[in-house]
């Protein structure tokens, strides 16, 4: 099966209060970077979508808003929620995504369709270690 990245959207993921940024957390606050990274993040394939939603964690008052759709472009696999937040607040991907990102600037891509298979067998496959509990559940 081919090797892919799965993207990580918070920077703390605590077992009681949930996922979090960092008040460090880095910012695109170049517009036209921010809009090519939208662009090329939306284009994704989408490989699993859902109709769930989970709360924003930076404004919880706006509750559950944030999309949960994964996407992939072959190499990286994320969900909408990296999207949501860059869109909402400009808050970056995280880094090695961000310099995968930059390195595709300009290229056209499509998965093949073997590859999008590989990457929906890659999200739906159980961790290695059955022990492995989540770090943090809803609700």
């Amino acid at each position: 099966m081919r090797a892919f990245r799965l993207a990580a959207v918070f920077d703390v993921v605590d077992p009681i209060t949930g996922p979090a940024f960092t008040d460090d957390h880095p910012v695109i606050e170049d517009e036209r970077e921010l809009s090519w990274l939208l662009d090329y993040l939306d284009a994704g394939v989408p490989i699993l979508t859902t109709p769930t939603l989970m709360d924003d964690v930076v404004e919880p008052a706006r509750g559950a808003v944030v999309p949960l759709n994964f996407r992939t472009d072959g190499e990286w696999i994320w969900t909408d929620t990296v999207n949501y937040y860059l869109e909402e607040y400009g808050l970056a991907p995280e880094p090695e995504l961000l310099a995968h990102l930059r390195g595709r600037a300009g290229f056209s891509w499509q998965p093949d369709q073997e590859t999008v298979q590989q990457a929906v067998a890659f999200v739906m496959s159980p961790p290695e270690d059955e022990d492995d509990e989540p770090v943090w559940r809803t609700g």
